[in-house]
């Protein structure tokens, strides 16, 4: 009798198919259907003893479940749905086997983002990878402090919070965002008294992809030839979309793909993730060589904090981060530049008054710009409330944990998804003008009963993220008194990471705003 490996698998069953009479395919094909069922109904009753009593359910079809509002519409609307049905802040639904639980209720939330990685994590165990959408992610670009787990993670994430989060360090970038904001207005408003632009989402994006690109490299090309912003959006899409999971699981199943190993299509990707770095890197060390005096660039300052040296090879966190940042870093801050236009477009009352603050305000001052400018904060955390970069996170659970005050029992295996976007838009926390833009509910503080959870919450929130004083306590742990920017947006998927793709603050960063209304483009 032959033996077949896991590793000749493929080859074995095509040649095994390809000398079948075309009825013994037929026949092969179809009781390799029944196969397929039978080890997916077992694993369903395998799952089923993992109900949650008392807690709704979302019901679908059999073996099946909720699947088909997952495939079809993915996970937003299966979310929507879920908490439709979970009046209590938690409900869940069987998507196959899988238990997927939406958790949407402020206290609940909280209590599962206080989880330590042992006991929830963004991954889980291998038998999970299918299925997180932050395995597909990590095969898109590789490790990175995003997904890393452990005890150096605590260093490694408050050398970023030193780079991100510090007046200095942010101060010392100033210039160059100024610099890079004016170039991109006056890019875009031409000698024009107004200008019309096609996409400003793209060029909100491209503009983000510029800065990145010089504070991080001295590159101020990054963005030139779109390929950056093209393979981000792939990157992105992929990771959000459900089909390579599903497909991934059945390679999985069939021990096609190595478990955690990237596919054919998956490597060409990293293949051009490591093409751009590599340009980055060329572009930092000729830099390096041409101003051996200057101040370092951000990613070997990154370099420094965590192992690097001064020169050479990056320390394994930032050349990591190399990799994370370029799909990431760039999406919060064009999205929140995208989102401000629209909105102040919409409503003119509020520009007016942006505009009278930004015409009274020193914009080539650093600590005017961080500090100085209430109305534009207010701007800033309204947008993130209302149009939140992240939606929603995801946990795996890896041990047993009871939550709520009824006693909801999480078990290993389950994927618990957090929705940011329900806590900050639902009427029950923010009143009935809750889907409305309005800046004023920020001015002065606001009210700590309401959730606002844009940059996470927990021992794994945004790294770029201080709390106002006025509306929060400092970041646990935070011993700088410095660190008193307002905010700052670290990335799509999920900014209540260690190191998720940090930026630089956004109330400076939405100086470009600020410079085009003053230059008229905003009308």
């Amino acid at each position: 009798m032959t033996t077949i490996s896991p590793s000749t698998l493929p080859k074995e069953i095509h040649d095994f198919v390809v000398n079948l009479p075309p009825s013994s395919v037929a026949v092969t094909a179809v009781s390799g259907l029944f196969v397929l069922l039978g080890l997916f109904a077992f694993q369903l009753i395998s799952a089923s003893d993992k109900s949650l009593r008392g807690v709704p359910e979302l019901k679908g079809y059999p073996l099946l479940g909720a699947a088909h509002y997952y495939l079809q519409d993915g996970m937003p609307s299966l979310l929507g749905r879920l908490i439709a049905v979970g009046n209590k802040g938690i409900s869940f639904a069987r998507v196959g086997h899988n238990i997927l639980v939406s958790v949407h209720g402020p206290e609940l939330v909280k209590e599962v983002h206080a989880f330590t990685d042992d006991i929830a994590s963004r991954e889980g165990g291998v038998g999970r990878m299918s299925w997180s959408p932050f395995w597909t992610l990590r095969r898109l670009i590789g490790n990175s402090l995003f997904n890393r787990v452990g005890p150096e993670i605590t260093g490694h994430r408050n050398a970023f919070i030193r780079e991100f989060n510090s007046t200095k360090s942010n101060q010392d970038k100033f210039s160059t965002i100024s610099k890079v904001a004016k170039e991109h207005a006056e890019f875009l408003v031409g000698n024009a008294a107004s200008a019309d632009v096609d996409d400003i989402r793209y060029s909100a994006d491209n503009f983000a992809i510029g800065l990145w690109g010089e504070t991080l490299y001295a590159n101020p090309e990054h963005h030139r030839d779109g390929k950056v912003l093209s393979l981000s959006e792939h990157i992105i899409t992929l990771a959000g979309d459900p089909w390579p999971s599903v497909w991934y699981s059945i390679g999985l199943l069939f021990r096609l793909v190595t478990p955690g190993e990237p596919t054919r299509s998956e490597s060409k990707i990293q293949a051009e993730v490591g093409e751009v770095v590599k340009n980055n890197l060329i572009k930092l060390e000729e830099y390096e060589r041409l101003n051996p005096e200057a101040p370092p660039k951000t990613i070997r300052s990154l370099s420094m904090a965590t192992g690097g040296g001064r020169h050479g090879p990056l320390s394994r966190p930032a050349a990591e981060f190399t990799n994370l940042n370029l799909f990431g870093g760039h999406h919060s801050i064009g999205l929140n530049v995208t989102w401000a236009f629209i909105e102040l477009n919409k409503h003119p009352e509020y520009l007016a008054k942006l505009r009278a603050e930004v015409d009274g305000s020193d914009l080539d001052d650093f600590n005017t710009v961080n500090s100085k400018m209430p109305y534009l904060n207010a701007v800033i955390m309204e947008i993130n409330r209302l149009h939140p970069t992240v939606h929603a996170t995801l946990r795996v659970m890896n041990k047993e944990r009871t939550v709520g005050n009824e006693g909801v029992v999480l078990q290993p295996g389950m994927l618990i998804y957090l929705s940011y976007l329900h806590l900050h838009t639902s009427p029950e926390y923010w009143g009935p003008t809750a889907g409305e833009f309005d800046p004023q509910r920020f001015l002065g503080g606001y009210d700590k009963d309401k959730p606002f959870m844009a940059f996470g919450y927990g021992p794994r929130n945004c790294v770029s993220y201080t709390p106002h004083p006025r509306t929060h306590s400092r970041v646990p742990g935070d011993k700088n008194p410095d660190t008193n920017m307002l905010f700052s947006p670290s990335g799509r998927w999920d900014t209540s990471s260690p190191s998720s793709r940090p930026s630089c603050t956004l109330r400076r960063l939405l100086k470009c705003m600020m410079w085009m209304s003053r230059n008229g483009t905003m009308r």
